[in-house]
């Protein structure tokens, strides 16, 4: 989708509909990451953003989406960075070395992301982060402004360039590797990489198409499935409470289920 604007109006040439562009409002829909899928659920346009943002004078806002790449070209001397307003999406660049969101030509892209409960596949590279809370970010983030915002309840990858971040992994992990042991520095060094490592999030599939497209694997750690503010899963589905909904099915099995029988819980894809 090309959205391009000015002072007055914007064009979505998808539709050849000219609107003023108080806002682009993008809810329960998906645009194909890669544009298409083979046959094997490969894209086949993997470098192709899905959603281009020209000079919108409003705001931008995607609930409830499954998108691609997005790519902004905002003026950057006379307008001020452009607002997006993600939640319960998946952003996905189709591997964690493409640009999430980005702007071509430029090493961050004109905007000021608020993003909530979203799984993203790919870099992050924007102005400011004014909030990101409860999401997993599969790639690496660069923040211009580190001073504005705040990242709470986040996976956020290592190496990143963040706003202050509050419970994130692998933050917590390597904090507490570092406060129980009494180890020498290359040790607790080696420590925090496999800890590192362990709660790095896995995901059953993490290609568009698949049926278990984006489900946290069985295997993923649990600061991860329980990683969110209210301990549900972060990511895309932290809406479903699988964690809660798991614990109280088991509380009933095991009060209900007949002596020298096993029990297990296959989940729905």
């Amino acid at each position: 989708m090309h959205i391009e604007g000015n002072p007055t109006q914007f064009v979505d040439y998808s539709t050849s509909v000219v609107q003023q562009p108080t806002a682009v409002i993008i809810r329960h829909s998906t645009l194909v990451p890669g544009w298409s899928l083979h046959c094997d659920c490969k894209p086949r346009r993997d470098s192709e953003p899905s959603l281009e943002l020209f000079n919108i004078n409003g705001c931008v806002t995607i609930q409830h989406s499954i998108v691609g790449s997005i790519q902004v070209n905002q003026d950057e001397v006379e307008a001020d960075p452009l607002p997006i307003d993600i939640s319960d999406s998946i952003i996905d660049a189709t591997s964690i070395e493409g640009e999430a969101i980005g702007a071509v030509g430029y090493s961050i892209a004109h905007v000021r992301l608020t993003i909530a409960r979203c799984t993203v596949f790919g870099q992050i590279q924007v102005h400011a982060i004014d909030l990101a809370e409860n999401s997993i970010f599969n790639g690496i983030i660069f923040v211009a402004r580190r001073q504005l915002g705040c990242i709470r309840f986040c996976y956020v990858m290592p190496n990143s360039r963040t706003p202050r971040r509050y419970n994130c992994q692998p933050d917590l992990v390597e904090q507490i590797v570092k406060q129980e042991t009494e180890l020498q520095p290359q040790q607790i060094e080696a420590e925090q990489l496999i800890a590192r490592g362990r709660v790095q999030p896995q995901f059953n599939s993490t290609r568009y198409g698949t049926p278990t497209y984006c489900q946290l694997a069985s295997t993923c750690a649990e600061e991860i499935k329980r990683g969110a503010d209210d301990e549900s899963e972060m990511g895309a589905f932290h809406n479903l409470y699988q964690p809660q909904k798991e614990a109280n099915l088991r509380i009933r099995l095991d009060e209900y289920t007949p002596a020298n029988t096993e029990i297990g819980i296959i989940y729905a894809s």
